[in-house]
């Protein structure tokens, strides 16, 4: 056992390290240097934990963390103002995409307190729910997450709707979810192991491992030297809330290939760690 002597010198000799003649020159050294700190105490599990999330912040594009069009809960703007109510407390989120039509066509942001003079009969109904929606801000999904956040906070915004090069809506982001992508982590139930890959995790069984939502399919696929398809998503979770048909909750599995996925966590719109278990090659070939 270090005593705390002991622990201050080893910190200050991989402070040496990083900034003297041997300071890491890509991510990965970062990362390896950051993984070294938390595996001598330097630094905690939470504080790692959030490095790794600032990484994945300046890494990743909001498709990958984007609420997909298909869980989109938008209002249709001819609804009246008591159905609005309606839908907001069916379903409980602050903020909301109003369309014409379509969900193609957002025309603003319905922020549920706005609903609330109105509802109380404190103020006159307005004509329609455009009268008091707010401005809509449009991003293309290729935007890096830190720049959406950047955004976000200049702008005082919450949520912003996420278009394709094509200009058609295919999801929205909001906030939360970058703040979730940065303090979010590996739940502390399982025995787990870190594997050279930062989001695959060794579980305690054998050929079961913890896997986070956000890795990347070809990442993936290095590390268990296999081909699942990307069927026009980037990540694991988008590849299994694919093959579900719809976004799966905790305990929720499926089998691709010889892969099993359980849902361990996840949020109402985001997948975020796989229990991932392991079965014999044979069975891919057979699908």
């Amino acid at each position: 056992m270090w005593d705390r002597k002991d622990k201050d010198k080893d910190k200050d000799n991989l402070l040496k390290r990083m900034w003297h003649g041997m300071r890491p020159n890509t991510r990965t050294e970062l990362a390896e240097v950051i993984k070294e700190a938390g595996e001598r105490d330097i630094i905690d599990e939470n504080t790692e934990e959030m490095i790794r999330g600032v990484f994945d912040v300046s890494t990743q594009r909001i498709g990958d963390i984007m609420i997909p069009r298909s869980q989109m809960i938008t209002i249709d703007s001819r609804s009246s103002i008591l159905d609005a109510v309606r839908i907001i407390a069916q379903h409980g989120h602050s903020r909301y995409p109003v369309s014409l039509e379509d969900k193609d066509h957002i025309i603003g942001i319905l922020n549920a307190k706005d609903l609330l003079p109105y509802a109380a009969g404190i103020e006159p109904m307005p004509q329609s729910l455009e009268d008091i929606l707010r401005p809509c801000v449009f991003v293309p999904e290729t935007k890096r997450v830190d720049s959406m956040l950047k955004q976000f906070q200049e702008k005082h915004l919450h949520i912003a709707v996420v278009v394709d090069e094509f200009g058609g809506v295919c999801g929205l982001v909001t906030i939360e979810d970058i703040l979730e992508l940065i303090v979010g982590d590996i739940s502390d139930e399982y025995d787990a192991t870190v594997t050279n890959t930062p989001n695959i995790v060794k579980g305690a069984e054998k050929d079961s491992y913890l896997v986070k939502g956000l890795t990347k399919i070809e990442d993936f696929n290095a590390y268990f030297q296999t081909t699942l398809p990307k069927v026009d998503v980037d990540t694991i979770a988008g590849l299994v809330i694919h093959v579900f048909g719809h976004l799966p909750t905790k305990d929720e599995s499926i089998q691709v290939g010889r892969f099993t996925f359980k849902v361990v966590t996840a949020t109402r719109h985001q997948v975020q760690l796989l229990q991932v278990h392991v079965g014999p090659a044979q069975e891919e070939d057979d699908e």
